[in-house]
């Protein structure tokens, strides 16, 4: 079965190639969103256009031989073609791209495109625009709607970043627009957003109350959760360190599991000012039969129990990773228990800070931490 699908811009039927113009003139059945099918000659949208249905999807799994499908600029970056692509690989699917709305921001801005990082907010969490401009990145945002610029520059703020930001609407055709962003603006719901922060932020901040785990000893115990686009379950967020840093390194999202609602609210904060998606459990330990996303890692930085980690290696897949931090005697005596029961390895870390002493200086060592990790084997 070939399934052809056409990139289209607002610069519309003008703007596409004769190859393009002779596909679509060819067709049987065009399938498509109103807006994009308004951009046919009359008489072929009348003879052969057909919207898309609400929902979508059960109308790509029904595509029939030799239809056509419109997409809005390159249907491969973000598109219906990518959809398409995923959802029928049984289809020979041609791809006919035009330019997309990313290129001719890019052009518009005179920014060199391997520069820029892009993100989609339609029907997507925009929380990796604020990881961009904390790394100091230029970034083009494709808008939802009209209302997605106002929504960036509200999430840059409760962030406390600064960037310019720049509306660009109806890219490529008669009726484009290149304005910076005011409140008052009315603006397409066809505009994509571009922002160029106004320096980059420099390391992130943990807002805490003295409950986080020191940043040496963060970053090895991140090292040993392999971070990954999943989800971390992180029990006794306190700030949230561990598990934000660790989403933010693998692009991944946070269950924080807190007992104390104000230390639940800062790690909330906090990530939200990382661009981390995160979820709060208020509580001693999460219900772990509710309905939260499957982890690929575990952190236990406070609350170990036996039943706990029980819990938690019957709930890590294959592969997922458990890490649990100690301080105490009894606590490494559990640890240790643990490892005998479901293996794993430990390790003893007793990190030393240089400090005064007298009219010189002396190593001042911290508690030994220890550290249980676990690997989930297959059964």
């Amino acid at each position: 079965m070939t399934v052809t699908v056409v990139g289209i811009g607002a610069d519309g039927w003008p703007g596409l190639t004769d190859g393009a113009r002779r596909s679509l003139l060819d067709a049987t059945v065009i399938h498509g969103a109103p807006r994009q099918l308004d951009y046919l000659p009359k008489g072929l949208g009348d003879e052969v256009a057909r919207a898309w249905p609400s929902p979508l999807l059960p109308a790509i799994d029904e595509l029939a031989d030799g239809a056509h499908v419109l997409a809005s600029g390159d249907p491969m970056f973000y598109g219906i073609g990518a959809t398409i692509a995923r959802r029928r690989p049984d289809l020979d699917l041609r791809v006919i791209p035009h330019l997309s709305s990313f290129a001719l921001a890019c052009a518009r801005l005179r920014w060199p495109a391997e520069e820029v990082t892009v993100v989609s907010a339609v029907a997507r969490d925009p929380a990796p625009v604020v990881q961009a401009l904390r790394a100091g990145r230029r970034t083009i945002v494709l808008s939802e709607s009209g209302s997605t610029p106002a929504q960036l520059a509200d999430l840059l703020g409760g962030a406390g970043l600064a960037a310019t930001i720049t509306v660009l609407e109806q890219l490529g055709g008669p009726r484009e627009k290149v304005r910076s962003f005011r409140r008052n603006l009315r603006i397409d719901d066809l505009n994509v957003v571009a922002l160029d922060p106004a320096e980059p932020s420099g390391e992130f901040v943990f807002e805490h109350d003295g409950q986080i785990t020191k940043a040496d000893v963060r970053a090895m115990t991140v090292a040993a959760l392999r971070p990954t686009p999943g989800w971390i379950w992180d029990f006794g967020a306190g700030s949230g360190s561990v598990g934000i840093t660790w989403a933010l390194q693998g692009g991944g999202s946070v269950v924080a599991v807190e007992r104390r609602a104000d230390r639940a609210e800062r790690a909330a904060r906090n990530a939200a000012r990382a661009g981390v998606s995160l979820e709060v459990v208020v509580g001693d330990t999460a219900d772990l039969t509710a309905d939260l996303p499957v982890p690929d890692a575990i952190f236990i930085g406070g609350g170990l129990t036996e039943t706990l980690a029980a819990a938690c290696v019957g709930v890590l897949p294959v592969g997922g990773r458990l890490v649990a931090n100690t301080v105490t005697v009894e606590g490494q005596t559990l640890v240790a228990a643990l490892r005998a029961r479901y293996g794993g390895e430990l390790r003893s870390c007793t990190i030393a800070d240089l400090a005064p002493l007298g009219a010189g200086t002396a190593w001042q060592p911290r508690r030994p931490i220890v550290q249980w990790m676990f690997v989930k084997g297959a059964a």
